[in-house]
């Protein structure tokens, strides 16, 4: 019983066995003026919070190619508005991308692909 005991608390430190989870909520992304928005929809926002980090994933790349932070100064995070920063970022043709937009409390995610159609871009 007593090397039972001993084993315990490390388990008890280690965490949960099943790691770390995060839920990311939905957000849509499409073509707003010319360039790729990322908004969410009022009944995925799950209260008033306020943006604190924008973080683009490249697929190909297997890495964060934009990473934009709104800790010192954060930003309202609006229904149907598109999320400040996306806009900033050059996405390449052909690609697949993860927007990820980090609030205190919550995440959200929006995953597509770009596309180029003559001149026009598209999301897929």
């Amino acid at each position: 019983m007593k090397k039972y005991l001993f084993f315990l608390p490390a388990i008890f430190l280690s965490g949960c066995p099943m790691g770390d989870r995060v839920n990311l909520y939905p957000a849509q992304s499409g073509i707003v003026n010319g360039r790729i928005c990322v908004f969410i929809k009022a009944a995925d926002i799950v209260k008033d919070e306020n943006i604190l980090r924008v973080a683009i994933w490249s697929y190909s790349e297997s890495r964060y190619v934009y990473e934009k932070s709104y800790a010192i100064a954060p930003q309202p995070l609006e229904a149907g508005k598109c999320i400040p920063g996306v806009g900033e970022f050059k996405f390449i043709p052909a690609e697949d991308y993860g927007v990820v937009v980090e609030t205190p409390l919550h995440a959200y995610e929006a995953r597509f692909s770009v596309l180029q159609q003559g001149e026009r871009i598209v999301l897929k």
